[in-house]
């Protein structure tokens, strides 16, 4: 891809370059930006809280951000800005308060001088953020850091908040249970008309059969009696697909468009839905809510929730004639009990009170009560990319294994979306105490900003100060409000991250970047490795941690300016062992199965990836020279651009047959286990983990004479040391055959201690 081309797919869209002009400008006290669901209406907490500020704080300026096409409230028009315009830009860079009900759009950037105030939009039933995905969810994730007070109105909801959007602990804010603005129209029971009812069902993502809402609207239009109406508030996708007024209904209606949902809501005799928070506003009312789940079964199969909605004391029904009966029953309720869990400190008042908390400092000590989230530890940023399934990834995950992690917040970072699917479960399995913090959205940048950058990145001439500070700036963007003390590029590859190592220090940023391999024959392979930018990290680094002391001396060599620190990887046998332990995977061939519980076969396994470095090209050459017939070999590869070469070279090949080679397979330690050799073929390592693995399982090895793997060995005699060269693999195979390789065995203890004393003293100011 041309400079050009990278220019224009990283270039900000023209309204982000225009918010970026515009928080250049001051700040306009008492100025106010409300926004709710990005714009598609004035509902809700915005709805409330508007009205609120409008008739009883004239000194201040308000504005309400809506789309084009938004229905608005009469009383609100005079106050409304076009979502995504110019003026709407200006208000969300310069207006001293910003409201939100849910986020930002990810270019937003709270200035210091701004206070931003999001109220959640509801109490949760369906799980939210890291209790039902490993990412998708960043821009929330960093709104609700960027928030000075995140406002809600129970500790249930601050709760699942906190921890499943990944802010408890780390981040320099605070939750505050208050009064719902949205549910204090609620207690005005003045306004009930009897016989009015209102359906509102959640939206189902993208599995919602409108054909099925239009077969229930019509039932119920012909079951409720003269003198009852239904009115139906579908989500915006489902309206979109399904116009209740054109179906001719005589008592199911569309929800009336130029109501406020809240207000009518204060109407309704009764409330119909399924799987909404808007069951546990409606119960301030105390009128009955009846909940429709006919589709119960495959909802929560595939939808998790926070508790059983068998939970909730609502009445629950299956079917039209069932909710008809129900509707047509005249009880009692009592909803005092979950009020008191859900809605402890709403009330008629509640808007009033929460705006003289935020904008006079009143505080109720019955009804404000504020949760600061940050435990005042040190918090410890690693970007770890796509923890694709290879030595480094293992690594890291080792480390966060050993550390304390009480001492520190660790906490992981990479892209929104970036986790292939069949890497996931590594952040699910993560040991507790790991923080994780997603990044949303793309660099924040000026044109000339991103000239300067692609310049740099190309080896060119460019302003790396100016770079600097694009980079400073957007990294407060992302991690708003997380204090971070120190930054470690773990991979140690990644360009745009090398550069955080020294652009970040003038935050007060303490950073380090990992060596993990030979890197003067890495940039001789990798030709998509930039030498000038990985030195220039290297150089201004606090911490140049290197996996050998081999390595460590060539970094020293050719950066001499680099602070080197040798810290030998961390190794977790007992992560492995158990690993082992679990069942063969199913793409296994029974032949191989047999082969493996066979002593008449030998069996020769590799891990590695598809590249130049891992020698797999030369392990199978070495192999097919064997002269013994009852060996075979397991070649376990990841990704890399020597994927389809050595695919073609294992088709090609006479011994075809015997060579089995399996792609990304997670966990293969207990292939490893099985196996009778572990054949290292690496040209290159930085410290070649799969060995000590293999050892850890007792598996015996045969190893190329790659410096620093062999260093990391510390002179034990537990592997068979060959040539570096296809010849040396072969001659080490033929030596397993005769029964010349050592027994399996090393002392990982000590190891570990040492490391982590090093990385203890590393982090330490």
């Amino acid at each position: 891809m041309s400079l050009l081309s990278k220019i224009k797919n990283n270039l900000m869209t023209p309204h982000e370059l225009r918010y970026l002009h515009f928080r250049k400008q001051p700040i306009q006290k008492k100025a106010i930006l409300l926004e709710g669901a990005h714009g598609r209406g004035i509902e809700g907490h915005i709805y409330a809280l508007a009205t609120e500020l409008v008739a009883r704080y004239p000194e201040y300026q308000v504005r309400i951000a809506v789309q084009k096409t938004a229905q608005v409230p009469t009383e609100l028009q005079d106050y409304c800005v076009e979502h995504l315009s110019s003026e709407y830009l200006k208000c969300l860079a310069t207006s001293e308060i910003l409201i939100n009900d849910t986020s930002f759009w990810a270019f937003f950037h709270k200035r210091p001088e701004q206070k931003y105030y999001l109220f959640w939009h509801g109490t949760p039933l369906k799980c939210l953020g890291k209790a039902t995905q490993v990412q998708w969810y960043g821009n929330v994730q960093r709104n609700l850091a960027a928030a000075d007070l995140v406002l809600v109105n129970n500790e249930f909801t601050k709760d699942k908040l906190a921890v499943d959007f990944g802010i408890a602990e780390i981040v320099d804010n605070a939750f505050v249970v208050a009064p719902s603005p949205r549910n204090a129209v609620l207690f005005d029971q003045s306004k009930v008309v009897p016989g009015r009812y209102v359906y509102m069902p959640t939206w189902r993502d993208d599995r919602q059969d409108v054909t099925e809402i239009r077969n229930h609207l019509s039932e119920l239009d012909r079951e409720l009696t003269d003198g009852e109406e239904l009115y139906v508030k579908l989500h915006p996708y489902e309206a979109a697909q399904l116009d209740i007024a054109s179906l001719g209904l005589q008592k199911v209606k569309a929800f009336p468009a130029e109501q406020e949902v809240y207000q009518f809501l204060a109407t309704t005799e009764k409330l119909i839905t399924d799987y909404s928070s808007i069951m546990f506003d409606f119960a301030v009312t105390g009128r009955e809510i009846v909940l429709f789940t006919y589709d119960q079964t495959e909802y929560e199969a595939t939808r998790g929730l926070y508790f059983p909605l068998a939970e909730v004391p609502f009445p629950q029904v299956a079917t039209v004639s069932a909710l008809v009966h129900h509707l047509h029953q005249s009880g009692t309720t009592d909803w005092s009990e979950l009020n008191q869990h859900f809605n402890p400190y709403d009330f008629a008042n509640g808007t009033q009170v929460v705006l003289q908390y935020l904008l006079q400092g009143e505080k109720s000590e019955n009804l404000i009560h504020e949760y600061p989230q940050w435990n005042g530890k040190d918090n410890v940023l690693i970007y770890a990319y796509k923890f694709d399934n290879n030595g480094i990834t293992n690594s890291l995950l080792n480390l966060l294994s050993a550390v304390d992690l009480s001492k520190r917040n660790y906490i992981l970072t990479w892209p929104d979306g970036l986790i292939e699917a069949s890497r996931e479960a590594v952040i699910r399995q993560l040991p507790a105490g790991v923080h994780t913090f997603i990044e949303a959205g793309k660099t924040q940048a000026t044109v000339g900003e991103m000239l300067q950058t692609f310049a740099y990145m190309a080896e060119l001439p460019s302003g790396k100060e100016k770079m600097a500070a694009m980079y400073r700036r957007d990294f407060q963007r992302i991690y708003p409000n997380l204090k971070v003390t120190d930054f470690v590029h773990y991979p140690g590859y990644d360009r745009s991250y090398a550069v955080w190592t020294w652009a970040l220090q003038p935050l007060g940023i303490q950073t380090m970047i990992v060596v993990h391999t030979d890197m003067e024959q890495e940039f001789q392979v990798n030709r998509s490795l930039k030498q000038k930018v990985i030195f220039d990290a290297y150089r201004e680094a606090n911490h140049v941690v290197c996996v050998s002391q081999i390595i460590g001396e060539k970094i020293k060599k050719l950066v001499p300016e680099a602070s080197v620190t040798v810290m030998n990887v961390l190794l977790n046998p007992e992560r492995v062992r158990l690993l082992a332990q679990e069942p063969l995977p199913e793409e296994i061939p029974q032949r191989l199965l047999n082969d493996f519980g066979d002593d008449r076969v030998r069996v020769f396994i590799n891990i590695g990836r598809f590249s130049k470095q891992k020698g797999l090209d030369r392990l199978v050459t070495a192999f097919e020279q064997l002269a013994d017939t009852t060996t075979r070999l397991v070649i376990i590869g990841s990704y890399g651009p020597e994927e389809a070469a050595i695919k073609d070279q294992i088709a090609n090949s006479k011994r075809k047959d015997d060579i089995y080679l399996f792609s990304q397979l997670a966990a293969p330690y207990n292939l490893v286990a099985a196996a009778d050799c572990f054949v290292f073929s690496s040209r290159y390592e930085g410290f070649g983990m799969v060995v000590f693995e293999s050892l850890a399982l007792g598996t015996p090895v045969v190893m190329t004479a790659v410096p620093e793997t062999v260093e990391a060995l510390d002179g034990q005699p537990c592997t068979l040391i060959v040539e570096n060269s296809t010849e040396g693999i072969l001659e080490g195979m033929q030596a397993f055959l005769k029964g010349e390789v050592p027994k399996a065995g090393d002392d990982f203890v000590e190891k570990a201690e040492k490391s982590l004393n090093i990385w203890e003293n590393l982090l330490k100011k």
